[in-house]
């Protein structure tokens, strides 16, 4: 499976999974589930520490590029992807250089 086809099925399951509480349970959920995707349909053996170059395989983002966010919650920088997890859970994903809005995921309700 091609990598935009990868993209598409960890937008999918983020789509169907239960929402978030908070910002770390936010960026956990991002986390698992794009090294799930690539676990299962990846044809890349996953490289431990993840390369600072791409090589073909997408990664949860890298800690040092994970920071506070200005409203609360934290914002993650990838490759191509800026991804904020709100304080109350909520996610959005936007492309770097466009700043499209690729996904937006209410954080669960209080």
């Amino acid at each position: 499976m091609d990598i935009h086809q990868r993209l598409a099925e960890f937008f999918r399951r983020m789509e169907v999974a239960p929402p978030a509480a908070s910002a770390e349970e936010a960026l956990a959920l991002v986390c698992q589930l794009i090294e799930e995707v690539e676990d299962e349909l990846c044809p890349l053996p996953r490289e431990e520490p993840p390369p600072t170059v791409f090589t073909g395989r997408m990664y949860a983002p890298r800690p040092d590029m994970i920071k506070p966010w200005v409203r609360g919650g934290l914002a993650a920088t990838t490759r191509r992807h800026v991804i904020f997890c709100e304080k109350d859970g909520r996610i959005v994903i936007k492309r770097r250089l466009s700043h499209a809005t690729l996904l937006q995921k209410a954080g669960k309700p209080q």
